[in-house]
This record gives C-alpha cells, sequence and structure tokens, in this order.
C-alpha cells in the first residue's frame, strides 16, 4: 500500500500529536507526584511535632468557658456564632501550639473545613458537629473524607481524618 503525500502528512501530524499529548501527560503526572511528596513531607514534619506534648493541659480546653458554651449550644441545637469560633480557636492554638497554622500548611482550606477540623480535635461526635456547623451529617461526613483525600492523595475514611487531627 503507497500512501500519497496528503495521507503522509497527516499521519507525521498525527503522530506528532500523541507524542505531544504523550509527554504533556507525563509532565502533568510528575508534577502531580511532586505536589504530593512535598505534602507528606510536610506531614512527616507535622507528626515529627506531634510527638512534643501539648503547651498547657489538654484539659484546660473541656473546662474552659467557651467549650462549656459549645456543649450547651449542642444540647440546644444551635450552631456555633462567629465569637464562639474564634474563642475556640485561640483555645485549641494555646494548648496545640500552631494546629491552625499546620492545617492551612497542608491544604488551603474553606472555613467549613476549618470548623469541622477544630470541632475534631476538641472530640466533638460527628453528629455534634454538624448541629454546630449547621450542616447534615452527610455533609461533615463528606467534608472528613474529602479533607483525607486532597491532603493525602489517596482514599480514606472519615476516621482516617480524625486520627489524623488528632494526632497533631
Amino acid at each position: 500500500m503507497i500512501l500519497t503525500n496528503r495521507e503522509l502528512f497527516l499521519l507525521i501530524i498525527c503522530t506528532v500529536f500523541y507524542i505531544t499529548l504523550f509527554i504533556m501527560v507525563l509532565q502533568a503526572n510528575r508534577r502531580k507526584i511532586q505536589l504530593l511528596q512535598s505534602r507528606l513531607d510536610n506531614i512527616h514534619s507535622m507528626q515529627k511535632l506531634a510527638v512534643i506534648e501539648p503547651r498547657q493541659d489538654v484539659n484546660t480546653i473541656f473546662s474552659s468557658p467557651v467549650y462549656l458554651r459549645i456543649k450547651k449550644n449542642v444540647a440546644d441545637g444551635r450552631s456555633m456564632t462567629e465569637g464562639d469560633w474564634s474563642e475556640l480557636a485561640e483555645s485549641v492554638n494555646s494548648v496545640y501550639t500552631g494546629f491552625s497554622e499546620k492545617l492551612y500548611s497542608l491544604y488551603n482550606m474553606s472555613e467549613q473545613d476549618y470548623h469541622v477540623s477544630l470541632l475534631i480535635k476538641t472530640r466533638f461526635q460527628p453528629k455534634d458537629i454538624a448541629t454546630l456547623t449547621a450542616h447534615s451529617k452527610e455533609s461533615i461526613a463528606s467534608t472528613r473524607s474529602r479533607l483525607y483525600q486532597k491532603v493525602f492523595g489517596k482514599k480514606g475514611s472519615t476516621k482516617d481524618w480524625d486520627d489524623f487531627i488528632l494526632s497533631i
């Protein structure tokens, strides 16, 4: 079978196109791997820091006025106010030095992501987190598993995210 000049030209163009496409996909995958490796290095660094004991007694969080107010909100079925969020973040960061910075260094979290993580750190149950954030239990579960996937680059359960948050 003999190819005409036009067919040969089209064959060459198609070959060049597929080779270029292959190279682009390969480079994108390399960038993804580098990003995941960077996140993993970040996580390993944080886990080394997590071995350090909290700056204060952890029980100071659970006896703080903001924590007791939040528990009352749960009992009353109310969500938290902006002031409550600020106080809780301050309380957690005073006991677990740099907790918020560590979270934000892993992933550019939304306010919802951060709030869920704060409440996990203070050992609230998912149904209570749903009440306090005015979201459904399903939304909270989705947030937790999505965060694990975004940070670690692989599927994980809600418990995997909870365990990670409790470890830092």
